[in-house]
């Protein structure tokens, strides 16, 4: 061949050489193989509002993340348990703030000194319900404890937002039935109590509820009974139901009362027909699976509490129904109010509601721990809440964020809310509901007296809780 020619080639053969060394170098700088990949178990969040968060983190923190969402919380329950007995599931799971205690030693605390992030942190950044429930004190072993070793506060999870119980009324039925010149409800239960008999009306032609002031009394037919109820409990100065039967508190009358009593009393009233709050049925949901939501948007029904993603179900349930062509309440009918309390806080006495929310934590048996914790402070960061919250009206569980989100014309009462919210001591959300609900009903029924259903819920509690100390 010409000695020309194969010059030639040898030179074009070079620089073809030279250009894939070059791309193969920088693409593969470009797109480095993910250092992690992380499963990522989620309640509730669709994935379209999750994803560009993830995208993000992706990006920076070049980690793989698989993404599932779960919108049966039982099945997620049952699902999550059994992968974590197994060794397996998630890296990062959802974990309700009410779970926590009974879960924590399936958990992998935040490695503080790994990732600078500590206890403190945790309390400047975040408001003071995501203490109460996210911080623990660690488990030592007898040795340690004999050694004089002091036990260190641990980081168990930490959430995107901090939820809270509100008021939601219909404004017409304020406007054009209780004539109100602003149409707002009162800010104590004693103004809602009297809001709500003035609003209840009975049907011309049978026993039942033809309008319902209010939906209270019952567990098996409102949605977020035990929530209510636990919420009236605390309010009324209940501390631990663990030891409800034994707590004294002076009233504004200067007689001594059990806040658990107290609680069921109140609250069972709006079920009792004895009584003259009467307001809610067996039957006011008609079987509805929406319960007092379903008998809320056919304006059968005054005032309901709720969390703030009560909103977005009370639209849905609006548009399924027009599509069927019933009549239901306007959209714009829909009020929130503020949880209401037991002393008038427009006097500056304290306010008080729950927190509830899904903390995101590390299981023990994930196997990138380190990962998973990043991906966790990425996402309750400053800038993923407020996009989360742009998303999904979640309110934040950040300091630095209420001031901000307060100012939303509809959601900022449950962002104002978070800075009082605060955790109820429960050592198992399973239990608990076991015996209270039942307890409830029987009250509301006229099975049960106050005073049973109050020592059979102290009891069974204090019993259980004996039994965990034995173990």
């Amino acid at each position: 061949m010409n000695p020309k020619v194969l010059k030639l080639l040898a030179i074009t053969g070079g620089v073809v050489l030279l250009w894939v060394l070059v791309l193969l170098v920088f693409g593969e700088s470009r797109n480095p193989a993910p250092v992690a990949t992380i499963e990522f178990w989620n309640v509730f969040d669709k994935s379209d509002d999750i994803e560009p968060l993830l995208d993000e983190f992706r990006e920076q923190a070049n980690v793989k993340v698989n993404y599932k969402s779960f919108t049966d919380l039982e099945e997620y329950r049952e699902t999550l348990l059994l992968e974590l007995a197994s060794g397996e599931g998630p890296d990062v799971l959802a974990i309700n703030n009410t779970w926590i205690p009974k879960y924590r030693s399936l958990l992998r605390p935040l490695p503080s000194k790994d990732l600078g992030f500590s206890t403190e942190n945790v309390k400047k950044t975040f408001v003071d319900a995501v203490t109460e429930s996210v911080v623990f004190e660690e488990e030592i072993s007898e040795a340690d404890e004999k050694a004089g070793r002091e036990p260190e506060e641990e980081i168990l999870a930490l959430p995107m937002y901090v939820d809270t119980l509100a008021l939601y009324y219909n404004q017409s039925l304020f406007r054009n039935v209780l004539s109100k010149p602003y149409s707002m409800p009162e800010l104590t239960w004693d103004g809602v109590r009297d809001d709500s008999i003035k609003l209840t009306s009975q049907s011309e032609t049978s026993d039942d509820l033809r309008l319902s002031g209010i939906a209270l009394g019952r567990a098996d037919n409102i949605s977020r009974a035990l929530d209510i109820f636990y919420t009236l409990y605390r309010q009324l100065g209940g501390e631990d139901l663990r030891v409800a039967g034994s707590e004294n508190v002076r009233g504004l009358d200067g007689k001594d009362y059990q806040p658990i009593k107290k609680a069921l009393d109140f609250y069972t009233s709006f079920a009792r027909k004895i009584r003259k709050e009467y307001s809610w049925s067996a039957e006011s949901t008609l079987g509805a699976p929406e319960k007092e939501l379903d008998t809320f948007v056919r304006g059968d029904l005054a005032m309901l509490i709720g969390y703030s993603y009560y909103h977005t179900s009370l639209r849905n349930l609006i548009q399924q129904y027009e599509k069927k062509g019933a009549n239901v309440i306007k959209v714009s009918d829909i009020g929130i109010s503020p949880l209401p309390q037991v002393t008038d806080p427009s006097a500056g006495n304290p306010k008080l509601v729950l927190a509830d929310f899904f903390a995101l934590a590390v299981p023990k048996s994930s196997k990138e721990p380190h990962a998973a914790w990043q991906l966790i402070l990425y996402l309750t960061g400053r800038n993923a809440q407020q996009q989360y919250f742009e998303a999904t009206q979640k309110p934040t569980s950040r300091r630095d964020l209420i001031e901000e989100q307060r100012k939303d014309p509809l959601f900022g009462i449950f962002a104002e809310q978070a800075i009082y919210a605060t955790s109820l001591p429960i050592s198992d959300d399973e239990l608990y509901a076991e015996v209270i609900n039942p307890s409830i009903d029987a009250v509301a029924g006229g099975d049960m007296n106050v005073s049973e259903a109050a020592q059979k819920i102290t009891s069974e509690i204090r019993a259980s809780a004996k039994e965990d100390e034995n173990k």
